[in-house]
């Protein structure tokens, strides 16, 4: 598995894609650092951000690391999944199919090795564009900005569950696009179903049709409620470790239904 690993990560990085990602999370990272200014007035350290009036640094810094997380959990989380996928995708080509099976390796851990290498993509340019901002505003203004690692593990968590829909999908051998579109239309359903009385209740007044989006919810994986739970995690405590668990489940589930499907299917 770990050499399968290294090798898809070599390959990730060799994908136009990936390396686009990787620099423009390089680029967002200046340009936060370019726009958020530490000040110190009459010994109060304060924080301008851009054309907005200073700050104290307590309210400022949580502040900025809930823009860097919305990013994290929207934009960045969307992209990964088209640099991530054709790591999965490119396993069942003809050509590479009888070159990486042929090799008596475990199926399951050259699936393995490629779903963390795609992980792995995702924590790169996550942290690329966040940890920068965040280490120097804590260099500056001594408030503390490690939630933004726990940030970045409940994240990339997210990231596993949409990666594992990706994998499922590539089983179908169709190419690259129906495990993108998987992955994205679970990724737009997450907060429709979370708000889902002010949606999907507001469309349907069938009961039936109300149980079944309400299973729907319990069942698929809580992206955007696992960003709320990290923008929280930066002001208070976390309240609530429901949508952690219900996406890990739903996350493992995944998985195994893929090795399984993966060990029994015929090349």
């Amino acid at each position: 598995m770990w050499p399968t690993y290294l090798n898809s990560l070599r390959e990730s990085m060799s994908r136009r894609v990936a390396l686009v990602l990787l620099g423009v999370a390089i680029l967002v990272a200046v340009a936060f650092n370019w726009i958020v200014h530490v000040r110190n007035a009459s010994g109060v350290t304060m924080i301008v951000i851009g054309a907005q009036a200073p700050s104290p640094s307590a309210i400022a810094v949580p502040d900025v690391l809930e823009s860097e997380l919305h990013a994290a959990g929207s934009l960045w989380l969307l992209l990964a999944v088209f640099a991530a996928a054709p790591l999965l995708t490119a396993t069942f080509e003809k050509g590479w199919l009888e070159l990486i099976f042929s090799k008596g390796t475990a199926r399951w851990r050259i699936l393995t090795g490629r779903f963390l290498a795609g992980l792995t993509l995702y924590a790169l340019i996550f942290a690329l564009a966040t940890l920068p901002v965040a280490a120097r505003l804590w260099w500056r203004t001594g408030v503390g900005t490690w939630q933004i690692s726990l940030a970045l593990v409940v994240q990339t968590f997210s990231f596993a569950a949409l990666l594992s829909v990706a994998a499922l999908t590539a089983l179908s051998q169709k190419g690259v696009a129906i495990p993108i579109i998987a992955s994205v239309a679970i990724w737009v359903l997450s907060p429709s179903l979370a708000k889902r009385e002010e949606t999907f209740y507001q469309l349907f007044s069938s009961r039936a049709v109300r149980e079944i989006v309400d299973w729907a919810y319990r069942i698929l994986p809580k992206c955007s409620e696992l960003e709320d739970l990290c923008v929280f995690f930066l002001h208070s405590k976390i309240g609530s470790w429901w949508p952690v668990w219900s996406t890990g489940l739903f996350t493992i589930s995944i998985l195994g239904l893929t090795i399984w499907l993966l060990h029994r299917k015929s090349f």
